[in-house]
């Protein structure tokens, strides 16, 4: 009985060099699959110019596991480790999971056969250096920036309504600055949050609209009234942050740079937002008013 075979080719771009390797990938496995008496092609799988960080973005790839569970597949042959996993942890999962389905996967740059016991050996060494070598890499730049920042130098990219001259010192940015002075106005006078991006919208002139997130996030990020914090969030899950809730040091640098908008101004909108007032148009509401009057201050 002939082993049911599949393949599973990859090129990370659409670059135009690379696509004669995409082609070359199929057509040499198509050739040795039909070649050889003992294998039956199934098919051959592939992603053209899609990265390897994500599976779900992935379609051949998910199409190839998935009837590997239904049964369809019983052998799969691809070029290396890297066309196939983005790493050797996801690598070694995967293998673990194709054989409770009784599927064998061969990397023919590596010379590994899944079959072997050794294969899995391997990965998983491979993995746990790979995971120390990124572990210590990451803390070295966590120390790095943490340095930098208590030096009163943040790092990473400069917020909007901001720009760096060639000392890295942050300036403003009088194209983008201006929306910033405007949210912060129409808050104060208690526009709500669908009110502010719609004016933004307005004075748009390359079709950009304004999401609420980044507006609220606008409206709450301290950098416009001149001062920096730094770790708010924290990366404990790759791609994904999360409240820093005490996993890192944080920063909070006062005076940092030349404020947007009146340090003031700033914290009667943060007010305001707790208060709900942003929510729903309320503007010139009593209650809003009586807000207004009490603070003493007027946007």
């Amino acid at each position: 009985m002939k082993i049911k075979t599949a393949a599973y080719c990859r090129v990370s771009t659409d670059r135009e060099e690379q696509e004669g390797s995409y082609e070359m990938q199929v057509s040499y496995f198509t050739d040795k699959i039909k070649s050889n008496p003992n294998m039956e092609l199934v098919g051959i799988y592939g992603d053209k110019g899609k990265s390897g960080l994500h599976v779900d973005k992935r379609p051949g790839l998910k199409k190839l596991i998935e009837d590997c569970r239904t049964g369809k597949i019983n052998l799969i042959l691809t070029k290396s480790i890297s066309r196939f996993a983005r790493n050797m942890a996801e690598c070694a999962g995967m293998i673990r999971e194709l054989k409770r389905f009784g599927v064998t996967i061969i990397f023919e740059e590596q010379n590994l056969n899944s079959k072997d016991e050794t294969c899995c050996l391997l990965l998983n060494i491979f993995a746990a250096i790979a995971e120390e070598e990124s572990h210590s890499i990451s803390q070295h730049a966590i120390q790095a920036h943490e340095q930098q920042t208590m030096q009163g130098r943040p790092f990473g990219r400069v917020s909007f309504g901001y720009q760096c001259d060639s000392n890295n010192n942050w300036i403003i940015n009088e194209q983008e600055a201006p929306r910033v002075r405007k949210a912060f106005e129409l808050a104060a006078d208690g526009q709500c949050y669908h009110d502010i991006q719609k004016a933004l919208d307005e004075n748009e002139t390359n079709g950009y609209k304004w999401s609420q997130k980044r507006l609220k996030y606008m409206l709450t990020n301290v950098v416009y009234k001149g001062d920096y914090y730094s770790h708010a969030t924290v990366c404990l899950i790759p791609g994904r942050q999360v409240e820093n809730n005490g996993y890192r040091d944080r920063f909070y640098i006062t005076e940092h740079h030349d404020p947007i908008v009146l340090p003031q101004l700033f914290d009667q909108v943060q007010e305001m937002i707790k208060r709900g007032i942003l929510l729903s148009n309320r503007h010139l509401s009593k209650e809003n008013n009586d807000f207004q009057k009490g603070r003493g201050i007027h946007a």
